[in-house]
C-alpha cells in the first residue's frame, strides 16, 4: 500500500508499538491472565475519563457505545433534551427516541455550541430527567464547554450524557468533578487504536438504569463482566484490548495525559491559525473550537472531490462534510498519535493543491503561521 498520512477525524494514526502488541497470540477471554489484562485497562480508561466509577469495555462501535450510554440513563417516557452542535447531535437524539423518550432538540447554527446560559433557559422553561450533548462534533469541530454545560444541568436535577468519541485522550475530561454522570467514545479516534472497541464509563456512585428489554446493551450482564471476564457474556475483542492497553500505558505512562492535552492545544492552535493564514475560514467560531478536529469551509470554485483527490495523490487523506455541510467543508483531524510534522505536511500539501485548483495563496504562508504558532510554545 501507499504510504498515507491519515489526517481524518478517525480512524487515526496508530503507533506501530500497538499495532505489534495486537499481533501477540490471542488468550482465552476467561483465562486469569487476560481477565487481568482486561481489570487494568479499566483502570487505565478511568483515569482518562477522570473517573473512579465503572467502565464498561465492548465490542463495537461509537455508536454502540452511545446507544448503551443512553439506555442507561434514559427510559420510556422520560422527557430529555439534546443539544444539537451538529450531525451527532442527531445519533443522541435517534438513540433517546428508540428507548420511547419524550426528546426535544435544541439546535444551534453549524460553528457555533452551547452556553451554560443557553442551557439554563431551556431548563428553566420545562423539566428534564437528562441533557445529552457532545464534547466535541466532528461534523462542525465545535467543542461545548462540559463543566459548565454540566454543572447547570445537574442544578436542575438532570443526568448529564456527553458523547466524548471525538475527545476522550485528547481533551481533558473530569467526570467526578465536573459532574458528569456518563461518558462514552470508541477506540479508534483520540485513544490511537484501531475501530471496533466501545467505551463507556460512569461517574463514581452513579447506578446505570438496568434494561432488560435488550439482550447486547444488557448494562447490568456488561457489569458483571467487567468485575471478571470469567463472569462471560460477550466475547471481549481480545487483541484490540491488547492494543488498547498499551496505548493507554503510552499515553498515561509515557507521554503523560497533561503534556498530551497541551500537545493537542497547541496543533489545534497551529492548524487553524495556518488555515486562517491562507484565507481560509473555520466552522467553528472562537470559543467552540475543538483541539482535535478542524473544519474549513472549502474557498468558492473549488470543489471537495477535487481537492480530497489531488491531496490524497500526495499522501494526504483528509475528510469532507456531513450532513448539511457535505460538499461545502473539508475537515483536518489532528489527534491522538498525530505529531507536529504531521500536521506541518498536511498544510504543506494543502497549500499545494489549492493552488493547482487554482485558488490564489502564496506557498509557505500557512506554514509560516503554522511555525509561529508552534515556535511560541516551545515545539
Amino acid at each position: 500500500m501507499a504510504r498515507f498520512l491519515l489526517m481524518t477525524p478517525g480512524p487515526t494514526v496508530v503507533d506501530p508499538d500497538v499495532l505489534l502488541e495486537m499481533a501477540r497470540p490471542t488468550m482465552n477471554h476467561v483465562s486469569p491472565e487476560f481477565d487481568e489484562l482486561h481489570r487494568e485497562t479499566l483502570g487505565l480508561l478511568g483515569r482518562v475519563f477522570g473517573t473512579g466509577g465503572r467502565v464498561i469495555l465492548f465490542p463495537g462501535s461509537g455508536t454502540a457505545a452511545m446507544e448503551l450510554a443512553v439506555r442507561s440513563v434514559v427510559g420510556p417516557g422520560d422527557r430529555v433534551l439534546v443539544l444539537r452542535a451538529g450531525v451527532f447531535g442527531d445519533y443522541l437524539a435517534e438513540a433517546a427516541r428508540s428507548v420511547g423518550a419524550r426528546v426535544d432538540v435544541a439546535r444551534v447554527e453549524p460553528g457555533k455550541g452551547f452556553t451554560a446560559s443557553m442551557l439554563e433557559e431551556y431548563l428553566s422553561g420545562a423539566s428534564y430527567s437528562a441533557v445529552l450533548f457532545q464534547h466535541v462534533d466532528t461534523s462542525t469541530s465545535v467543542a461545548n464547554p462540559v463543566a459548565e454545560l454540566a454543572r447547570v444541568a445537574r442544578r436542575h436535577g438532570a443526568r448529564v450524557v456527553v458523547d466524548g468519541v471525538a475527545s476522550i485522550g485528547g481533551m481533558e475530561m473530569r467526570m467526578d468533578e465536573w459532574g458528569v454522570d456518563v461518558c462514552f467514545t470508541g477506540s479508534q479516534k483520540a485513544l490511537s487504536t484501531p475501530p471496533g472497541l466501545a467505551i463507556v464509563a460512569f461517574r463514581e456512585g452513579f447506578e446505570p438504569r438496568r434494561d432488560t428489554s435488550t439482550l447486547f446493551f444488557n448494562v447490568e450482564k456488561l457489569l458483571a463482566e467487567m468485575e471478571s471476564t470469567r463472569n462471560y457474556y460477550l466475547t471481549p475483542a481480545v487483541n484490540l484490548v491488547y492494543g488498547l492497553n498499551r496505548s493507554l500505558k503510552r499515553m498515561i505512562e509515557g507521554e503523560g495525559l497533561g503534556e498530551r492535552y497541551r500537545r493537542h492545544r497547541v496543533m489545534a492552535e497551529a492548524v487553524q491559525a495556518a488555515v486562517e493564514a491562507l484565507g481560509l475560514q473555520l466552522v467553528a467560531e472562537k470559543p467552540f473550537r475543538a483541539r482535535t478536529v478542524t473544519a474549513v469551509y472549502l474557498p468558492r470554485g473549488i470543489e471537495w472531490p477535487r481537492l480530497y483527490t489531488e491531496a490524497r495523490r500526495r499522501g494526504v487523506e483528509l475528510a469532507g462534510g456531513l450532513g448539511e455541510l457535505k460538499g461545502r467543508i473539508f475537515r483536518i483531524g489532528h489527534m491522538g498519535e498525530t505529531t507536529v510534522n504531521d500536521i506541518a505536511a498536511t498544510i504543506a500539501v494543502l497549500e499545494r493543491v489549492l493552488a493547482r485548483l487554482g485558488y490564489s495563496v502564496k506557498l509557505g504562508k500557512g506554514l509560516e503561521a503554522m511555525q509561529q504558532v508552534l515556535d511560541s510554545h516551545g515545539y
